[in-house]
């Protein structure tokens, strides 16, 4: 059975798991269902979790050292303060959707949006900045971005939005592995034990 990824690419946390997941997904002969989802209606629908700017200091703070930590953990370069962030959650998760309807590999455009926002201070909300990154893995970006705004994309991402809520997911990153669910990316090395023991 896949690997049901949970995500916006605004998340510094699902960027720093990105590679791990896929190690995992190789490791063990598990294909990735990447699943952008709109975080705000999730965060509302489930009662939990907030944007960072209503979050009180003393986390906001904790979080910086954690992403820190992280990084140097799992051997990521990150810009824990990039230029900009935070931005609007879904158009970048509209273009995966897009690209993933198009038959693009996922965690190749996944990881270059996310590498975008985390590593190369680009806007990953604005079009002009989108097409920059698309472009840069060999990818028709312009069609890739007019098909984001279509109705099939919307649909898709409200059903990614609903399975979360309907699985119990609160926020990202979030995975769900034999239909059990792991929230963060700190849980990828559980995954993998799990995965150990039931390969």
């Amino acid at each position: 059975m896949p690997i049901d990824f949970y995500f916006v690419c605004v998340s510094p946390w699902a960027f720093i798991g990105i590679d791990k997941l896929n190690e995992l997904s190789r490791s063990y002969g598990r294909s990735i269902n990447f699943k952008p989802i709109d975080l705000i209606s999730l965060w509302k629908e489930a009662g939990a979790g907030k944007p960072l700017k209503d979050r009180p200091a003393v986390l906001k703070d904790y979080r910086l050292i954690e992403l820190r930590r992280w990084a140097e953990w799992r051997k990521k370069s990150i810009n824990i303060n990039p230029k900009h962030f935070p931005v609007p959650f879904n158009p970048s998760s509209r273009a995966i959707i897009a690209a993933l309807q198009s038959d693009i590999d996922g965690y190749e455009i996944t990881r270059a949006i996310m590498s975008g926002c985390w590593v190369e201070d680009k806007d990953i909300s604005n079009p002009d900045d989108l097409k920059s990154i698309i472009s840069g893995i060999g990818v028709d970006a312009q069609h890739i971005l007019e098909h984001s705004n279509s109705n099939e994309v919307t649909e898709e991402m409200e059903r990614n939005t609903q399975e979360a809520l309907s699985r119990g997911l609160w926020s990202v990153p979030s995975y769900v592995v034999d239909q059990e669910i792991f929230y963060g990316q700190d849980r990828l090395e559980m995954i993998d034990w799990i995965l150990s023991n039931n390969n």
